[in-house]
């Protein structure tokens, strides 16, 4: 029987983020991407969400290698996890290495991984794929698609790109290239589907460019404190460029953006003039100086948002201030976001935010960009990646709009099989990619029930019961009910006296009087007389011989 191609996404489908995909071809795997995606705001208590690494951890031996697009967190994020179970190659550009480096030393599992640096431009070979990469324009640096051949066919992985001609790095998408690498056509690809509810082309990043001078040459009072993505370097060349224009020194607050920052002018990537940077707590006139900070997100540990609680050590926001967010804000952020600029308002600065200026493009193709993309590689096969349901299925529809057969765009799901033998295509048998927590120092102990016992703690709080029963199980004196996060226990006696009636008489008629039962008695019970649905937990006490 002929061997077969399986495409396998881990990651990234119906949602945005831990991108992650699965080639494979007989005994021979490739990983591209490895990320993670930052928690919903009813994710209590999870600090990160990780692909399900099981397959791979399981075919281990048939890995020939990783692959990545570029080093933002929703594509490089995960390593430090996988690697715990996995020993591998890594392949990427020079800063995107740079940065997994950085982060798989400090989870002390360097050891495991084999950096393998190339450059935007280049050919390698990994079992029996061929993996070319052309460079892509993207808000981050060393960015790449991919072009993978495989024995079957050609594979492109466009990453995460669009179709910016005056890109703030420099760095245009390379579509020429593309074309010449696959002079045979393509049989499938798997597109960034981001933007696909975008009309029109994203705009390039001079526009952002063009409107922060303008608020530069308007502050000429106060400080200017830019908050935006630490990864998000060609933006923050931009500042520089402008910070010098205007005569202001640049300090930086925030772990993460001085990391990223000190790392991209070793390798070249950023050029700051040494005397423009201070440290944050330098003596320089108000007027002259430019913060660049964490916290376009409203993350409750950031630069930005201790500043707006004013428990920044360093910067007290204060009047005469500008303060401007050069970052769109990710789906599930908006609340943290629009309490952090209250607070920053309330401070008396000046607070520039999307809404008010276009001081943030997305880094993704929007509609004209995908069309582009897919009028260039013309795939027989069309999978849509890198998107919510909703931009996986408009992403599909654009392509059918333009000539892609119905029949051969697949809108999968995690876990989901593509397979071809470069002829046919098919859906093989799934594999199992759930959502894996990261909960502290817990990594997976997190289940979908303990998630939803703590949504049901948020909104009707808990109740314990404890239960004195003797060596006959027999009932010994009246069980005692705490409350916390749902009526208080002085608020409603007949409510609470009601609640030991029922352990009472469930005791009293000879019915099981196992603690599931007990549970299920009273979280029936509270349901019935307060239409909420408290997390019961009955404790079963023995007292005597």
């Amino acid at each position: 029987m002929a061997k077969k191609l399986r495409i396998i996404p881990l990651g990234g489908l119906g949602e945005i983020g831990k991108n992650m995909t699965v080639l494979e071809y007989g005994r021979n795997m490739i990983v591209i991407d490895c990320g993670v995606m930052f928690p919903d705001s009813d994710m209590y208590g999870i600090d990160l969400v990780l692909p399900q690494f099981d397959y791979i951890v399981q075919n281990q031996a048939n890995l020939r290698g990783l692959v990545l697009t570029h080093g933002h967190l929703d594509h490089i994020g995960g390593l430090p996890y996988l690697l715990q179970q996995v020993k591998t190659s890594i392949y990427g550009t020079e800063l995107t290495l740079g940065m997994v480096k950085r982060q798989l030393e400090e989870a002390g599992v360097l050891k495991n991984a084999q950096l393998e640096v190339v450059s935007s431009k280049e050919s390698f070979q990994l079992g029996p794929f061929k993996i070319s990469l052309f460079p892509v324009a993207h808000s981050i640096p060393g960015s790449v698609g991919l072009v993978i051949d495989t024995p079957v066919g050609a594979v492109v992985h466009t990453g995460d790109y669009k179709l910016d001609e005056t890109p703030a790095g420099g760095q245009t998408t390379d579509l020429d290239r593309l074309r010449r690498l696959t002079p045979n056509g393509v049989l499938a690809m798997l597109a960034d589907s981001t933007n696909a509810d975008k009309p029109g082309r994203t705009p390039t990043e001079q526009i952002v460019a063009a409107e922060l001078h303008r608020l530069f040459a308007e502050a000429t009072e106060g400080r200017i404190i830019i908050a935006t993505f630490a990864s998000l370097l060609a933006r923050v060349q931009e500042i520089v460029n402008l910070a010098e224009k205007h005569g202001r020194k640049i300090a930086l607050t925030g772990r993460s953006l001085e990391e990223n920052v000190a790392l991209a002018r070793e390798l070249g990537y950023l050029k700051i003039p040494e005397h423009m940077l201070v440290s944050i707590d330098a003596r320089v006139p108000d007027h002259k100086l430019l913060i660049l900070s964490t916290g376009s997100q409203g993350e409750p540990r950031s630069a930005l948002n201790r500043m707006a609680q004013g428990e920044h050590r360093q910067i007290q926001v204060k009047t005469g201030d500008t303060i401007i967010i050069s970052g769109g804000t990710i789906p599930g952020n908006e609340e943290e976001v629009g309490r952090m600029l209250n607070r920053l308002f309330e401070r008396g600065a000046n607070v520039i935010y999307g809404k008010l200026a276009t001081i943030h493009v997305s880094g993704h193709g929007s509609r004209d960009d995908m069309q582009a993309m897919i009028q260039t590689v013309q795939p027989t096969y069309m999978i849509p990646v890198h998107g919510e349901t909703r931009h996986l299925y408009l992403h599909a529809r654009l392509a059918q709009s333009i000539g892609v057969a119905a029949d051969n765009v697949f809108i999968l799901n995690n876990g989901d099989v593509w397979a071809t033998d470069g002829e046919n295509a098919w859906r093989d048998r799934p594999i199992a990619a759930q959502d894996v927590y990261v909960d502290g120092g817990l990594i997976g102990e997190a289940s979908r029930i303990v998630m939803q016992d703590r949504q049901r703690l948020s909104q009707d709080g808990f109740i314990v019961a404890f239960i004195p029963v003797n060596a006959k199980n027999k009932l010994v004196g009246e069980p005692k009910i705490v409350s916390r996060g749902f009526v208080p226990a002085n608020a409603n006696p007949d409510l609470w006296q009601a609640a030991r009636e029922e352990i009472q008489q469930q005791f009293r008629h000879g019915r099981n009087v196992a603690q599931d039962n007990i549970r299920e008695t009273l979280q029936n019970f509270f349901y019935r007389e307060t239409q909420s649905r408290p997390v019961v937990l009955p404790s079963i006490i023995r007292v005597g011989a």
